[in-house]
């Protein structure tokens, strides 16, 4: 088996996952998810149809999950179980994105564990995670945030976890994904990236040299969109609407059902809601605000 280090616990995977940080002999944490290939198309489909699922291809619970796609078919039970059955045309290295993203989001669920769509940074206050609509610079923000010797904790999802009622903001893996043509601007060489086949052109970008391998307490959490407006504004939230920051920045928000009305999520976002300093950015459509919003984030943390 092949262990590998990512969100405070440890995946022990038959195959190998070439994006995640290995795990060594030292790191004996009883947090461990187990990847297994086996034959679940007629368990996934079975479960689907018990919950009238088949043609939305997911069904997402609490003890018990399943979905399919083009490149095979996932089975996550229990927290610690995630079985998959490769499609033919494809192999361990093309559905790898899959196993680590709505696979172990899933599973990290079923634990008590939530995972938010953003990037994150780590400051000396503590993990700083932004998040916004498509286009509204998120991960613009945060490369800037980065250049200022700032450790990245998170590209595109972070692990958030309490120990002892501390809310901790546990790190992904070591890349970013940019867009091809910031890869062209920084001068960087495709044939030494890992290229991502998404519906947008992406590569995955090592950066072990500004990566945090250690988690860090919650500080703050923007949300950036754009409207039409003429100036810059940002607005601390309370009540309702940071836990609905949190509700609806979750991953796995995308896959809608009920569980995101359970009573255990509902808590688990409250509870998360309540450690972070919130905030609202809504930034003009037609003006280039980064560098405000970049000198007001850091005059905020």
């Amino acid at each position: 088996m092949h262990r590998y280090k990512i969100y405070g616990i440890i995946l022990e995977s038959e195959f190998e996952l070439n994006l995640l940080v290995p795990a060594g002999d030292s790191d004996t944490v009883q947090d461990v998810i187990t990847v297994r290939e086996r034959d679940v198309e007629t368990d996934v489909i079975r479960f689907l149809a018990e919950h009238d699922a088949v043609e939305k291809l997911y069904e997402i619970g609490l003890n018990k999950s399943a979905f399919y796609n083009r490149g095979g078919f996932y089975l996550i039970q229990n927290g610690n179980e995630i079985w998959v059955k490769i499609k033919e045309g494809y192999d361990y290295d093309t559905i790898s994105v899959w196993i680590t993203g709505f696979c172990l989001s899933i599973a990290l669920l079923q634990r008590g564990v939530l995972t938010i769509h953003c990037s994150a940074v780590s400051t000396k206050e503590g993990a700083v995670l932004i998040s916004g609509t498509p286009g509204a610079g998120k991960s613009s923000l945060a490369g800037k945030l980065l250049e200022t010797r700032l450790r990245l904790l998170a590209d595109d999802v972070a692990g958030i976890r309490f120990s002892n009622d501390e809310c901790l903001v546990y790190p992904a893996f070591p890349f970013q994904k940019l867009c091809s043509n910031e890869i062209e601007k920084r001068g960087l060489d495709k044939k030494n990236l890992i290229y991502i086949n998404e519906d947008k052109d992406k590569y995955l970008v090592p950066v072990n040299d500004i990566f945090e391998y250690n988690p860090q307490k919650a500080n703050s959490f923007f949300y950036i969109i754009k409207a039409p407006v003429e100036e810059l504004t940002i607005r601390k939230l309370s009540g309702f609407e940071c836990f609905m920051s949190i509700r609806d920045n979750l991953f796995l928000h995308r896959l809608k059902g009920s569980w995101e009305n359970s009573k255990e999520v509902i808590d688990m976002c409250m509870k998360t809601a309540s450690k972070f300093k919130i905030y609202l950015i809504i930034r003009p459509e037609n003006k280039d605000t980064l560098d405000e919003i970049y000198h007001k984030v850091l005059s905020l943390i």
